[in-house]
């Protein structure tokens, strides 16, 4: 316990040493108070000296054995969750109605800040703190249950998570490509589609296996809320479990690597697409198709596949240091993929904070006017957004604490990971490629987050 306090101790320290240097104002290149350089070294510091401290100081696995729950726990009554359900059945419809017959043109329609921001960014995110709440809310589970559809069997089938990874791709693709993908006649097509999706694979495989393998918001919500300290036993009790434990016993699905490495690349295509840089190489390419959807598809799966092929070259070398029996570039991408979640969802945080934090205020005058027909149901109606509140400068200590904290997680649970598989001497140095990959990935968010 010693060893483990003075690890955890020493990381904390490395952590905290950079960040005064790197909270400055928020903007481009130009405002930066001192050279890019100077914050894309800090970071890369800090991921390095955090995983030398770890080789010292972190000799054993701590974390493969996943949860360690404490205290006797809550135990969640039936009819919470069946309150639960019935409210996202509720909300489910209500995005609906709205995007299908409300005002489109409505500033307080209630279906984009729905969807963009409560569904796509507030909900998930939560997962990561107070654990996986939307296993209980999920409106097509419920839906799917309603109807009388068979739990199916166990396990994801032999598809394993690819078809939840492709949704997952799709659905961002309507966020980033598409031309009007706040319309809220979109929106509620696009959900009633989905809706419909969802069901006939429940009528064919099971509530259960369509969850588990095919909804990608469900999948999305399960590994994010790896990372929270809170989950439930296998009473079912809600029980304290400690950070990041949950990540390690993470099952090892056909198709994780992919989920997860499409969650860095989407967010990472949607940081780069807002660049002055990406603009003028774009259209140094294409001209003036830079703007056509052809164009950003090709752009967004291309950005996917490279932080994919990067994550494959970093596996590889990984594999051929362990020089092991049984370890291959494959079975070490599946065994890591867990490591790069925390990364995923630092780059989610820090791009889209500032979406949250002003767009999210729209809730407030469409929870009265939710269809935009010029109702004031709880007297907000008429609230507009405050943009003063927040300063440039606290955006930019969160995005680079999400940015160097969600790295230096991932640099534990690889090392954790890393003493579990391979022979102890050649742990430290089969992580030479991934710590690579992750200051190269840090350098990378960090110069979208000056340059965007």
């Amino acid at each position: 316990m010693r060893r483990f306090g003075w690890s955890l101790g020493v990381l904390l320290a490395v952590f905290a040493v950079p960040v005064p240097a790197l909270a400055h104002g928020l903007g481009g290149r130009s405002d930066l108070p001192v050279p890019l350089e100077f914050f894309l070294v800090g970071g890369g510091v800090v991921l390095a000296v955090s995983f030398g401290a770890l080789a010292v100081l972190w000799p054993k696995p701590r974390l493969q054995n996943g949860p360690r729950y404490r205290g006797s726990g809550w135990a969640v009554p039936s009819w919470l969750v069946r309150i639960a359900a019935s409210g996202g059945v509720a909300f489910l419809l209500l995005v609906i109605s709205a995007g299908l017959f409300g005002d489109d043109l409505s500033r307080t329609n209630i279906a984009p800040v729905s969807v963009w921001v409560l569904f796509w960014l507030v909900l998930p995110f939560g997962a990561a703190v107070v654990g996986n709440a939307w296993s209980a809310v999920n409106p097509w589970a419920a839906l799917g249950r309603l109807a009388g559809f068979h739990r199916g069997p166990e396990g994801v089938g032999r598809l394993g998570v690819y078809p939840a990874a492709l949704f997952f791709i799709a659905f961002t693709w309507l966020e980033l490509v598409y031309a009007t993908p706040s319309d809220p006649r979109v929106l509620g097509i696009a959900a009633v589609v989905y809706t419909a999706i969802m069901l006939t694979w429940m009528a064919g495989v099971g509530v259960d296996r369509t969850t588990l393998s095919a909804d990608a918001f469900s999948l999305y919500h399960r590994v994010i809320s790896g990372i929270s300290p809170f989950g439930r036993d296998q009473q079912g009790r809600l029980r304290h479990r400690g950070w990041l434990r949950a990540l390690p016993v993470l099952p090892q699905w056909p198709g994780l690597p992919f989920f997860v490495l499409a969650m860095i690349g989407t967010v990472t295509y949607d940081g780069l697409s807002a660049t002055p840089w990406w603009d003028d190489l774009s259209f140094d390419l294409v001209g003036t198709a830079q703007r056509s959807e052809w164009f950003r598809t090709l752009s967004l799966l291309g950005t996917v596949a490279i932080i994919g092929l990067a994550y494959l070259a970093a596996s590889w070398f990984a594999a051929r240091i362990a020089a092991e029996d049984g370890v291959t570039p494959r079975s070490v991408a599946r065994s890591f993929a867990h490591t790069l979640v925390p990364i995923a969802l630092a780059y989610a945080v820090a791009h889209y904070f500032t979406l949250i934090a002003f767009e999210g205020q729209l809730m407030i005058a469409a929870i009265s006017d939710p269809f935009g027909q010029g109702w004031d149901l709880f007297g907000t109606a008429d609230y507009r957004a405050n943009f003063t509140w927040l300063s440039p400068t606290l955006v930019w200590w969160v995005q680079v604490i999400a940015i160097v904290g969600g790295h230096v997680m991932g640099v534990v649970l690889a090392h954790d990971r890393a003493l579990a598989v391979f022979r102890s001497e050649r742990a430290v140095r089969s992580q030479y490629a991934m710590l690579g990959l992750m200051v190269a990935f840090t350098a990378l968010g960090l110069t979208i987050l000056a340059a965007g």
